[in-house]
């Protein structure tokens, strides 16, 4: 699909994410999609999506169980482009909204690409200082204390 395409759908996307939650019975679907279209990081409106979805407690825990998905955020977060910063602060964002909720830390502890990416994000250089107060320095340090108790 073209650029283009793929960038409305996006968009498109993202404007649905703002208007379906749990339970709706097309959030399923909506997840699906976002999980999809998650390779599709030229512009940042899917982890966006993903990001104002996890705002929303209802939708935490059925987000954490969706297949895929949080492999998919561990793959947006992993991004090392010079281009791929909106991208990567908004899957920071929804991993640690997501690690608020209590009932999702043992499935989101057990994930592989999710640990990898808070570790990796942790010690990044410019997470080097303890005291950093650079927004995904402190969504970093709160996920982890989130997870260390199911570590």
């Amino acid at each position: 699909y073209s650029p283009d395409v793929r960038a409305y759908a996006a968009r498109a996307l993202e404007w649905l994410a703002a208007d379906i939650h749990y339970p709706m019975a097309c959030h399923g679907s909506l997840l699906k999609a976002l999980t999809t279209a998650s390779g599709w990081t030229k512009i940042s409106c899917i982890a966006e999506a993903f990001k104002l979805q996890s705002t929303m407690n209802a939708n935490r825990k059925h987000m954490v169980d969706h297949p895929g998905l949080l492999d998919s955020l561990a793959k947006l977060a992993l991004l090392d482009g010079i281009d791929d910063e909106d991208v990567r602060v908004c899957a920071i964002y929804c991993i640690e909204r997501l690690t608020n909720e209590p009932s999702t830390r043992g499935v989101m502890v057990k994930n592989e690409g999710i640990m990898t990416a808070l570790t990796r994000a942790a010690f990044h250089a410019e997470y080097d200082d303890p005291s950093s107060d650079r927004p995904t320095a402190v969504l970093m340090k709160n996920a982890l204390k989130n997870l260390a108790a199911h570590l």
